[in-house]
């Protein structure tokens, strides 16, 4: 089984109002000798940030199988033997997983070019550190356009890698109308400033699900992946081959779902989960359901 979180098992601004009933089906699955992953997009959160948070939340579920963006993207630039500095754009959390990995990095934090920038690009005086080989983007509360002037100085360079955390563009705000821009706000203007796209990390790429596969024998057509987002839970699943399954405890609602059944846009398609429920805790009922004799004489 692998699980997205925010929306799925927890809710609220903190994120630390557990979903009632979400707990006791991650345990039970443990129990009963299944795999549990935990996968979020979040470029603001590590590793260990999750794993403690689910120790602390009552969730049993192993640390390696806690799969984060930031965590990801350190992992890819380690895998690939990258040996230059990353410009990161993106929350603490993404330059720890990076440095862990261990590769320096730079950026973080509020960004001031002194003068004029116009001046400062044309005397060439960005201040550009020429040892840095990939900008990494996630959400980043201090983006601003000294930011995005200095990423597309870098990414000037087509040997200089892009990469994303993840492209999800929204997240809402429960219990209004309202909407936060997230992550994917900041990949798309810095992709518009230089013509570039980035290579996504998060899903609804398959690096994830790559990730799954290496490590731990992960078998689409023997997994599920719960998620409130048809943007990216759902599409993921459903690329990766997986089951998919919709909780109607986040961003997406049933009617979204139904909206995009109709649509003949194959990429809108992949949107659509294959089944629904209004929460994950419905998983128990499930468990709990007696058996048809109706399918025991049909397996005979």
């Amino acid at each position: 089984m692998a699980s997205d979180e925010k929306g799925v098992l927890w809710q609220g601004a903190e994120g630390m109002d557990v979903i009632p009933g979400a707990s006791e089906v991650v345990n039970r699955l443990k129990a009963m000798g299944k795999n549990v992953f935990l996968i979020s997009n979040n470029s603001t959160k590590t590793q260990d940030n999750y794993f403690d948070k689910c120790t602390t939340l009552g969730f049993n579920i192993d640390k390696d199988h806690v799969i984060c963006a930031p965590y990801v993207l350190g992992q890819y630039l380690k895998e690939i033997n990258f040996r230059k500095k990353v410009y990161v754009v993106g929350a603490p959390a993404l330059a720890q997983e990076i440095q862990k990995a261990g590769i320096r990095c730079i950026g973080g934090g509020p960004e001031r070019i002194n003068g004029s920038i116009y001046n400062a690009v044309a005397s060439g005086a960005l201040g550009l550190d020429p040892e840095v080989g990939a900008v990494a983007v996630g959400f980043d509360r201090d983006f601003s356009y000294d930011k995005l002037v200095r990423a597309a100085g870098y990414l000037s360079n087509p040997e200089c890698l892009f990469l994303a955390t993840n492209t999800d563009e929204k997240y809402p705000v429960v219990g209004t109308k309202y909407h936060l821009p997230a992550a994917g706000i900041l990949v798309k203007a810095i992709e518009q400033t230089t013509d570039r796209p980035a290579r996504v990390i998060g899903k609804p790429s398959l690096n994830i699900f790559y990730m799954l596969q290496a490590r731990y024998g992960v078998q689409p057509q023997k997994s599920l992946i719960i998620g409130d987002t048809l943007s990216s839970d759902i599409a993921f699943g459903n690329e990766s081959g997986m089951w998919t399954v919709l909780v109607l405890t986040g961003v997406s609602s049933l009617q979204d779902a139904r909206s995009l059944s109709l649509t003949h846009d194959p990429s809108l398609q992949k949107q659509v989960p294959l089944f629904y429920l209004n929460s994950v805790a419905d998983i128990l009922t499930l468990l709990d359901a007696p058996v048809s004799n109706d399918v025991n004489e049909q397996q005979h």
